[in-house]
């Protein structure tokens, strides 16, 4: 049976410190977040929520509430956090994956939102731009990894835990494009980056391969999926039971920006049995996928080796 969904969208000031509390009362009204998006020319985030369309639940959407209501969770600019927001990123002491091991995922929270940004260099501007991405710092994330593909393209793959590090993350991100602008090709829609994001639906981290081939060449692949709309819970029960590959440390499922249909695989392989967009439909349960999606307008958005990794050991030290 296919879930008939209300959809709605709220916005809230990128400066705002109240979004938990938004969210809290969303979720209230049956309302489940499905994705977020930045509108630089309000300097806001908009948010975009379903709930299933049955009877008993009220099908007014947030902009109903009454005036006073609505008023009470206006949120108020603060001023503190809009300077750590908009705050010039600090090259301190660097957490490298040479000082912390892959095999310490088990130590990390379970991620609730990936975000995936993808860049294209100019030319002769490749050696600089991956040295200003490597050497950041990431406190809002749980880990980034990142890689480049034979196109010179470069892929960063954040977790985090939460909607509100996914916003922070963003907002510090713009000023940090500024900095590396005169390195980058901008994408045909006139954007310095390609890049989606999308709540965490499965987690599958294979805890004893990353032990074990800690230090193996390792291959970043995502891939962006187009289902059948007759054969979504279908597809969805197959997703969230991923087979037991070899050479697979992890694999997320994730929902792809604000859609129903469509989701994001990103797997780390070994860089030997690496599995690419075609192998991705030929292993294990991932075989009977092959009728349920649309191939034609699923995508493989990156797949290469994996150059580098960024843990945040702050998550060690509790």
């Amino acid at each position: 049976m296919i879930t008939l969904w209300d959809y709605t969208d709220t916005e809230l000031p990128s400066t705002d410190s109240n979004r938990s509390v938004h969210m809290k009362d969303m979720g209230s009204m049956g309302w489940e977040l499905i994705s977020v998006s930045s509108n630089p020319a309000n300097e806001s985030h908009i948010y975009f929520w379903k709930r299933p369309a049955v009877d008993n639940i009220n099908s007014s959407s947030p902009i109903d509430k009454p005036k006073a209501e609505t008023e009470l969770h206006q949120p108020q600019k603060v001023e503190k956090e809009e300077a750590e927001v908009n705050a010039p990123i600090t090259i301190n002491s660097h957490n490298f994956i040479q000082e912390i091991s892959t095999s310490n995922y088990d130590k990390f929270p379970k991620p609730q939102i990936v975000m995936i940004v993808k860049y294209r260099t100019k030319e002769g501007c490749f050696d600089e731009f991956r040295t200003e991405l490597y050497k950041r710092d990431y406190p809002n994330c749980i880990a980034r990894h990142m890689g480049f593909n034979e196109q010179k393209e470069f892929v960063c793959v954040s977790f985090m835990e939460s909607i509100d590090a996914a916003l922070d993350l963003e907002g510090v991100g713009t000023n940090w494009l500024d900095s590396v602008d005169h390195l980058l090709i901008k994408y045909p829609n006139g954007s310095r980056t390609e890049s989606f994001s999308g709540p965490v639906w499965g987690w599958h981290p294979n805890y004893e391969n990353l032990k074990i081939f800690d230090d193996d060449p390792k291959a970043l692949t995502v891939i962006v999926v187009k289902m059948k709309k007759s054969a979504i819970q279908k597809t969805m029960d197959l997703i969230l039971k991923p087979s037991e590959i070899p050479n697979r440390f992890f694999s997320c499922v994730a929902q792809y920006k604000d859609t129903d249909d469509t989701y994001i695989h990103v797997g780390l392989d070994s860089l030997e049995d690496r599995i690419d967009a075609d192998k991705y439909f030929q292993i294990g349960y991932n075989k009977l996928l092959q009728p349920l999606v649309i191939r034609e307008n699923s995508r493989e958005f990156f797949s290469g080796p994996e150059d580098f990794v960024w843990f945040n050991d702050k998550y060690l030290q509790k």
